[in-house]
């Protein structure tokens, strides 16, 4: 059975109500003998709330969670996220799960159309810890390496691990394209799978639009929604967040060969100065794709000032991109002069699914219908909560460049360069 942008809420994505889903959240952090510091940002629909996790009345290093969306969704999404970040760090790793694979190996098997696996290749053959993941699409399973997922892992919060599994690998050639993604917490693993691999898919698309913008000879031009014809909720959703922020909203269609749609909550930044008061976002539903990049805006504008304050508690930033005028531009990511050419679209709903099964599934079959191959772990779960990482090599990760790294395109974002 499906329906369209009308769908259950959060679109068939969650499988709870925002309030059932806060309960098991708030009883996955009892049983980790955890407690949760939570507060609003911006209480109210749209809202957005912090978590930071104590233990013992002290901050973990990786507890600090933001939630988004209207109120309930926004209180449960911070629990979430909190557990999400601190379970997906070193202290929730499993030392004795991690095992040595060799690079070269790695480079030539399945995952080697992930750009810094391949790089394995081009460094000397020495091992370097993984953890096995299963095919979700039901070939045979792999090992994944850690630095592709776990920044920590590469840190110094990650060298007592690395001694004690014996991965003495040099990560210096690839530890620039090491990030947090495809990682995600749900009520369980096919919630969750489902939430990592929107993520994926968002984040390629990013990806596209930036080497489509900045890196082709010849740009392609852009195309954004008419807002005259979004639905009522959405547009109040639009001018509340361009009224909150004092600038306009433009919402930037990224939506790529995969089909799923994704989109960009785009507002212009000063001049030499990067635009990061935006958001993203990816679903089978536009509408809710598109509400979570508007609300994610939302976020970020809110949280200015607490980013700062728990400024200990986020990765370091710098832009080490200066030297390089194309990929400065990638990292400034201001698509303001692109707009001016922008094709523009009307919005049209999506029919989905309306369980998170049914989103898995049709997500796996997009993916599977262009070539990809997708591999899941199920990282922690319990009747509570279960988080989760999904990794599908060839997707791209070089928005990793609005983080200020000096980082190139794989095999299939070179292809968009190319105008292929």
């Amino acid at each position: 059975m499906t329906t369209t942008h009308s769908a259950p809420p959060q679109a068939g994505e969650r499988g709870l109500t925002p309030r059932q889903a806060f309960g098991r959240a708030a009883a996955a952090i009892a049983a980790l003998g955890l407690e949760a510091d939570l507060a609003p940002i911006l209480d109210g629909s749209p809202g957005t709330w912090r978590c930071v996790l104590r233990r013992d009345g002290v901050p973990l290093r990786t507890g600090l969670g933001l939630g988004k969306g209207g109120r309930a969704e926004a209180r449960a999404g911070a629990l979430f996220e909190a557990l999400e970040h601190h379970l997906s760090g070193v202290e929730g790793l499993d030392s004795g799960a991690i095992r040595l694979a060799s690079a070269h190996r790695l480079a030539v098997g399945p995952l080697g159309r992930d750009v810094a696996v391949t790089l394995l290749a081009q460094a000397p053959d020495r091992p370097l810890g993984c953890l096995p993941y299963r095919s979700l699409l039901g070939g045979p399973d792999v090992d994944v390496p850690l630095f592709l997922s776990v920044p920590e892992y590469l840190r110094p919060a990650g060298d007592s691990l690395r001694r004690q599994v014996g991965d003495a690998y040099d990560y210096r050639s690839v530890g620039r394209y090491s990030v947090n993604n495809g990682w995600a917490a749900g009520a369980d693993p096919v919630e969750a799978a489902v939430h990592a691999v929107n993520e994926l898919i968002e984040r390629d698309a990013l990806s596209v639009l930036l080497i489509n913008t900045f890196l082709r000879e010849r740009p392609r031009r852009p195309a954004v929604v008419d807002p005259a014809t979004l639905p009522p909720a959405l547009a109040a959703l639009v001018e509340f967040a361009a009224a909150r922020t004092g600038r306009p909203v433009h919402l930037i269609d990224m939506t790529t060969d995969l089909g799923v749609p994704a989109y960009a909550a785009h507002q212009s930044a000063p001049p030499g100065r990067p635009a990061r008061i935006c958001g993203w976002g990816a679903s089978l539903s536009r509408e809710y794709a598109i509400s979570r990049a508007v609300s994610e805006l939302v976020q970020l504008h809110s949280t200015m000032d607490l980013r700062e304050r728990y400024a200990h508690l986020l990765p370091e930033q710098r832009d080490d991109t200066g030297p390089y005028p194309a990929l400065h531009a990638c990292y400034l990511a201001d698509f303001t002069a692109a707009l001016a050419t922008a094709e523009v679209r009307p919005f049209e709903p999506t029919e989905v699914p309306d369980t998170p099964r049914g989103h898995l599934d049709r997500l796996l079959g997009l993916l599977a219908e262009r070539g990809f191959t997708v591999y899941g772990r199920d990282h922690h779960v319990t009747p509570d909560v279960a988080v989760v990482n999904v990794l599908v090599p060839g997707l791209e990760r070089f928005m990793l460049v609005t983080d200020g790294q000096v980082v190139v395109p794989g095999e299939r974002g070179l292809a968009v360069a190319r105008g292929e």
